[in-house]
């Protein structure tokens, strides 16, 4: 957390601020350190300096900002946003929240702040092309928004495994983007047991695991993403999926589709929760 929808919709309120085109006159660090390893211990803020903004993507669960260096250099920052993550665009001279480790400002305003509680999000400035080979961007699976995923692709990279589902889907190498919170939701909506083992679905529980994750995340960009405690939208706004969620911390409450009572379970150190009438554990799948 945040997963796909939320930093969709991060970039999606970061594209309409007015940001792109405009140099960075300045960039602030707290002496905190953010996310672990080597990759984004070097986190080459120096390379923002004077640099002119574009456009911001998004790969996965990592929010992408292409730049052009002063020397002209084709350059990106790779944003992530750990757990507690937040990326606001403020007006020049706002006081920060408490938290803040990274204040991007820009000639002529707007500025970013990037705070983070917990201090799992990083940041990494590189030349784009080396991104593309190196850190976490080089190995991620596909796009589940995209027009060519499909079930077909999905059972292809995780049919084999003898994992749970639950954990061929949070597998960044299989799909891109999805967490906890959408996985819980799919996998009701598709009325899959979490923790069947990946090569023991057929075809069409892989046909109706593929609709059902576009369906959720689709819902959770239209509801401006999830926010259960942390999360906040470009312009500090909260999101309101929380209210759509059928499954996902709504252990011991009724199952919005049969009533039976949801059942909170753990697995592989992540909890979870399912029906057990929707998602049986031992019917033909």
């Amino acid at each position: 957390m945040p997963e796909l929808p939320e930093v969709e919709c991060l970039r999606r309120g970061l594209a309409h601020a007015d940001l792109s085109s405009k140099v960075i006159s300045s960039v602030w660090r707290s002496g905190l350190a953010l996310r672990t390893g080597a990759f984004w211990r070097d986190e080459r803020l120096h390379l923002l300096q004077r640099a002119r903004t574009g456009s911001f993507e998004r790969r996965g669960k990592f929010l992408l900002w292409r730049l052009t260096g002063e020397a002209g250099q084709d350059l990106a920052a790779v944003i992530h946003l750990g757990m507690t993550g937040r990326l606001t665009v403020c007006s020049p001279g706002t006081e920060p929240i408490a938290h803040t480790h990274v204040i991007v400002s820009l000639q002529g305003g707007p500025d970013l702040h990037y705070a983070d509680a917990r201090r799992f999000g990083g940041v990494h400035v590189d030349a784009l092309d080396r991104l593309a080979r190196v850190g976490p961007l080089a190995n991620l699976g596909p796009e589940p928004l995209e027009p060519g995923f499909s079930a077909a692709q999905l059972e292809s990279r995780g049919g084999r495994s003898r994992r749970a589902i639950r954990d061929v889907l949070l597998d960044q190498r299989v799909v891109a983007g999805l967490g906890n919170i959408y996985v819980s939701e799919a996998l009701f909506r598709a009325g899959l047991p979490p923790i069947a083992p990946a090569c023991e679905l057929r075809p069409s529980a892989w046909a109706r695991l593929c609709t059902a994750i576009d369906d959720v995340l689709r819902q959770g960009i239209r509801n401006g993403g999830t926010t259960l405690r942390d999360y906040r939208g470009a312009e500090g706004e909260r999101g309101r999926n929380q209210n759509a969620l059928a499954v996902y911390g709504r252990g011991g409450h009724p199952c919005p589709t049969c009533e039976r009572t949801l059942r909170a379970y753990e697995h592989s150190g992540r909890s979870g929760v399912l029906c057990p009438r929707c998602q049986p554990a031992r019917r033909r799948r």
